[in-house]
């Protein structure tokens, strides 16, 4: 009895699938494997094969699955697949190779063993084509494609769609596998040359574009290409993604407005804020809005929590960057700016590429922005700074739920749909810095960066406001006995003195440490901080080291000036708004926990902004236990500055804290000789504080200013050269160096230390 012979099994759809597309295949039959392969005529059905693909020397025959092949699994290698079997032997490679297939019930489609002609040469290429809307890729190898799949090392080349490389790897490997006939075996061999032709380069452009044409979806296609043609001998579906890019985490000065661990409602405002920032960023520099909404999954991971503690996703910025012309300079700039640890290259396709028009049109487009931007920054404070004022005579307690959140939607399109505006400041000022590194000395450069900003101002303004307070015997008695109902009592029968108080907290709104952490208590609504923050603003020496005055600058120089007082004002805006944030989620805490759909007013920032929106409250209560357990849990972790992993992959190893005594070192930001007491914080801590003389701190932000203040001298873990802390100790005078890796771990509190900040070095007195 005769087998029966036609399309079983995956692999041998998948075969009739690109004949029946018109694509150049090898012919092939299938044999059904059923019951009546053991008792059928081998003999007899090898007759009829041979009639359906015609006579060859040598055959192969492969398995045909339906377990392998799917949209699920490929199930690459675990059946045989038998080469170089001649026409006698095809019936005992058919029995072998189906009974490598398992078993299946009944009801189920049979498998099917497959039959073609074997191609061999000495002069064929053959490998494997993954293919993907945005790119393309082959392993190849002189000989068989067998060795290709078998996992050995072989070339590769990558493509975009277009056809331009995107990588090359392995040009120079030339071994594979030959069938020789007279021995009938497979031997592996070094060849000459690896067959790599421009001919088959656009042989294979043409096949990527006719499967991508014809299935729409990642494709792995195996091929062959002999004596100027191109064969495909096998297509199945891509089951895992072949260009896996593990996600980048890089919290280099980040960290300095998100230290430690943040809350759930943090994370997702600061995703949503990076979100509209960028996207309206990009669309107000030319980029289409079309391709802004293709690729929208880069603005909507440009930060990302990992266990509590925020990041960059490295992968995304660059992705961004891509979108501009000069990618190579944008890149660079924005490594500078944000201090990035992680500076590497990776694939980007060429749908972000900028349009032709656009690489004309963009540096015009960039210097009118520029010409424009004073009035643009002018309408920009005015909005914002008005809606400041109003809130400052908001009574929030007296604003239902839906109210809060209408006002929030309120502050986002009036404030966060500008706040592009701000990165636009820094854009410039990075250019302008990137020219001055390279015009100016280290030491000229650190005169130049000595300039008044907005932050040192705020101090000076809030040291002019304790001394006020503190000479009023019963303002003084009050903030000593933290009482703040006596406090503001006492102060509204100096009227003077008031109306300079709400116009100072209007302007500046109590600027606090973790000021972007929407759950650290605030001056505004925490007067146990805010009356020992004008305690200690009144002990404070306030040095000062002088601005610039100077008026023969280069004009590169005076305009990056302008540029850095631009950038500590938006700042200053941004800790302002931050706090107006916070006082709107405060009260919705308020408000929920008097209808019982969480316990404590804090509870609210356990959750989510989006889902304090949707206002499913069932099951808050366990939502945000959980989630306090998880905080506490991640914030005894420690995690280094930048390590890859997948978006929801493990966390990294623990690294253990270094051993004390080292000699720490970093960059020179204020010269100057120290010697003293250390004070060292590896996150903040409300004072009052010891005595001492040198602060160590991982990361600083402008809630830190009072106590930089304070400091004889300043290290700093993280940031660079335009980071707060650097700003705010060139113009106090304060010897300072920064990027100094583990100062925290190394150095002990209390002990003592010399800081040598012009040789950028601290060393422990022992």
């Amino acid at each position: 009895m005769a087998l029966t012979l036609g399309v079983f099994g995956n692999k041998a759809k998948g075969l009739a699938s690109l004949k029946r597309h018109g694509f150049n295949t090898l012919p092939f039959t299938s044999v059904c494997v059923d019951a009546d392969l053991l008792k059928g005529n081998l003999e007899e059905t090898t007759q009829a094969i041979l009639a359906q693909i015609g006579k060859a020397d040598f055959y192969a025959v492969r398995s045909s699955s339906i377990t392998e092949d799917t949209e699920e699994s490929a199930a690459a290698g675990q059946f045989k697949t038998l080469l170089g079997i001649t026409k006698e032997s095809l019936p005992f490679a058919i029995s072998e190779v189906a009974e490598s297939l398992p078993e299946i019930s009944p009801d189920e489609e049979p498998h099917g063993v497959i039959i073609q002609p074997l191609i061999h040469s000495e002069n064929s290429t053959s490998g494997v084509m993954f293919t993907h809307e945005e790119r393309w890729m082959v392993n190849y190898a002189p000989g068989l494609c067998n060795y290709v799949v078998q996992g050995f090392e072989v070339a590769q080349r990558g493509f975009h769609p277009g056809g331009k490389s995107w990588m090359a790897q392995g040009a120079d490997l030339r071994q594979g596998q030959l069938f020789e006939p007279t021995s009938g075996q497979i031997a592996t061999k070094q060849f000459e040359t690896n067959n790599w032709t421009p001919k088959l380069e656009q042989a294979l452009l043409r096949l990527y574009r006719e499967v991508h044409r014809h299935y729409r979806k990642p494709m792995d296609v195996e091929w062959t290409f002999v004596e100027g043609k191109l064969y495909v001998l096998q297509i199945r579906p891509v089951t895992v993604d072949w260009l896996p890019q593990l996600w980048l985490f890089d919290n280099s000065n980040l960290a300095e407005s998100y230290t430690g661990t943040v809350s759930p409602m943090t994370a997702s405002v600061a995703r949503r804020l990076y979100q509209y920032v960028y996207t309206d960023l990009l669309a107000h520099s030319g980029v289409p809005k079309q391709t802004i909404r293709r690729h929208q999954y880069v603005f909507d991971n440009l930060v990302k929590d990992f266990n509590g503690r925020m990041y960059y996703v490295m992968n995304h910025w660059y992705s961004m960057m891509f979108f501009l012309p000069g990618y190579e300079r944008n890149k660079e700039n924005l490594e500078n700016m944000i201090t990035a640890e992680i500076r590497q290259q990776i694939f980007l396709p060429e749908s972000m590429r900028p349009a032709t028009w656009l690489k004309f049109a963009y540096y015009p487009l960039m210097l009118w922005k520029t010409l424009c931007f004073p009035l643009t920054k002018k309408r920009f404070n005015h909005i914002v700074k008005k809606d400041f004022n109003v809130l400052g005579r908001t009574d929030f307690s007296k604003r239902s739920t839906p109210e809060l959140q209408t006002l929030w939607n309120h502050c986002e399109s009036r404030w966060l749909r500008r706040w592009y505006v701000t990165v636009e400041n820094d854009t410039v000022l990075m250019t302008f810095l990137g020219w001055a590194e390279k015009k100016f000395s280290p030491e000229q450069l650190r005169g130049f960066l000595s300039v008044e900003t907005p932050s040192v101002k705020q101090l000076r303004d809030f040291k002019a406001l304790a001394h006020e307070v503190m000479q009023d015997d019963l303002l003084k008695e009050a903030l000593i006995a933290v009482d703040e109902s006596a406090f503001h009592v006492q102060l509204q029968k100096n009227r003077s003195l008031q109306e300079r108080w709400t116009k100072y907290f209007s302007v500046f709104g109590g600027r606090f440490p973790n000021e972007l952490k929407l759950e650290s208590p605030s001056p505004m609504d925490d007067f146990s901080a805010l009356s020992n923050a004008i305690k200690e603003i009144a002990s404070s020496p306030l040095l000062s080291n002088g601005s610039q005055t100077n008026q023969k600058l280069p004009w590169g120089i005076k305009q990056l000036q302008r540029y850095i007082k631009q950038r500590e004002a938006f700042r200053l805006l941004r800790s302002t708004g931050f706090g107006w944030l916070r006082r709107i989620l405060l009260q919705g805490g308020i408000n929920a926990a008097q209808s019982g759909h969480i316990y404590e007013p804090d509870d609210i920032f356990y959750l989510k902004i989006e889902e304090w929106f949707a206002g499913d409250h069932a099951h808050w209560k366990d939502l945000i236990a959980q989630r306090k357990a998880q905080y506490a849990e991640h914030a005894v972790d420690r995690y280094p500055r930048s390590f890859a992993a997948t978006p929801s992959g493990e966390a990294p190893p623990y690294i253990p804290r270094a051993s004390t005594g080292e000699i720490v070192e970093g960059q020179c930001v204020f010269p100057g000789v120290v010697r003293g007491r250390l004070l060292v914080m590896d996150e903040y801590r409300p004072g009052p504080w010891p005595d001492f003389d040198i602060l160590v701190a991982k990361h600083t932000d402008p809630g830190w200013s009072m106590l930089i203040s304070k400091a004889k001298g300043l290290v700093v873990e993280q940031g660079g050269l335009l980071s707060h802390a650097s700003i705010v100790t060139r113009e106090l005078g304060i010897p300072c160096i920064i990027g100094a890796p583990n100062a925290t771990a190394l150095l002990q509190d209390g002990g003592e230390a010399a800081l040598d900040a012009a040789s950028g070095t601290l060393k422990p007195i022992l």
